[in-house]
């Protein structure tokens, strides 16, 4: 038996949400693009730059509505998977079967790190192309203003290979997170979410009380801000890379991507670090599975 794809079946026919939320999300998207009404201000006389910009932007709101509603269902779902299983007394059938607790976490790792974040990120382009060909349809038959930039090819690929950079960086940065919600799943007999959180409250809350500190507090604050901004140079990069449009300042993203240092963005000592963290937890998360099998 091919046992991690059957793993990675069985969480996704087990948790429906994971791949019915990305859909549900983006029906209204397109029932926006097929029935809205939209006013837009006029749009004569963009230079290249800024078309492009406006190319970017559109890309990423769009893409960025999906990204949102699938981080909140794999946040459940982390808290959920390990903890349903011995809620529900299913622990003990799967138990039964000739797959270790080893491979029953990891495959509960891999989707909600790596299968769905990639299975998200192929919907969101599909989503987007099919909303600029009604778009596009839309403005053939005079309902939308012409002047509205709705296709950049290159503008397109550069902004779709930063977002897939953005989910593959925001995997790894919340590596560690994903692995402590499993250890939680994994343990707590009920209030999984109280459990979640209370641990590292209380942690923080000693540091400053006893020691006047607040590195912990500071080290999760750090680790709970939007991946893409908080890793090394992308910072400086969303600043810098900026086009004017109507007397205000938007941020090109094509032009982000032409200068981005994508080694910078993962190899760095958080990132890292937290790769390490994150193979800690497991490790105990897996243990914890092998000997709590009670509800």
């Amino acid at each position: 038996m091919n046992t991690m794809p059957t793993l990675i079946r069985r969480e996704f026919q087990e948790h429906r949400a994971l791949w019915l939320a990305p859909l549900l999300t983006a029906l209204p998207l397109i029932g926006t693009a097929v029935f809205g009404h939209f006013e837009m201000a006029s749009m004569t006389a963009l230079t290249t730059a800024q078309a492009r910009a406006i190319m970017g932007i559109t890309v990423w709101a769009m893409s960025l509505v999906i990204f949102m509603v699938a981080a909140l269902v794999i946040s459940v779902y982390l808290l959920d998977c390990l903890y349903a299983e011995r809620r529900d007394r299913s622990v003990l059938f799967w138990k039964s079967l000739p797959v270790s607790d080893a491979a029953t976490v990891l495959s509960k790792f891999l989707v909600a790190l790596v299968v769905v974040p990639i299975g998200v990120f192929l919907f969101a382009v599909a989503t987007d192309l099919i909303v600029r060909g009604i778009l596009t349809a839309r403005t053939g038959a005079g309902l939308i203003a012409e002047q509205f930039p709705l296709w950049d090819t290159r503008a397109w690929l550069q902004t779709q290979a930063l977002l897939g950079i953005w989910v593959a960086a925001s995997a790894v940065w919340y590596a560690p997170l994903a692995a402590w919600m499993l250890v939680i799943s994994a343990w707590a007999r009920r209030s999984v979410m109280l459990w979640t959180v209370l641990p590292p409250l209380l942690i923080a809350l000693i540091e400053r009380l006893a020691l006047h500190t607040t590195h912990f507090w500071d080290f999760l604050a750090d680790r709970l801000t939007p991946a893409f901004p908080a890793l090394q140079g992308v910072g400086a990069e969303l600043m810098t890379q900026t086009v004017t449009i109507h007397r205000s300042k938007v941020i090109s993203l094509p032009q982000v991507f032409e200068h981005l240092d994508v080694s910078a963005v993962f190899f760095n000592a958080p990132m890292l670090l937290g790769l390490v963290a994150a193979a800690a937890l497991l490790y105990v998360a897996i243990r914890m599975r092998r000997w709590r099998d009670d509800g």
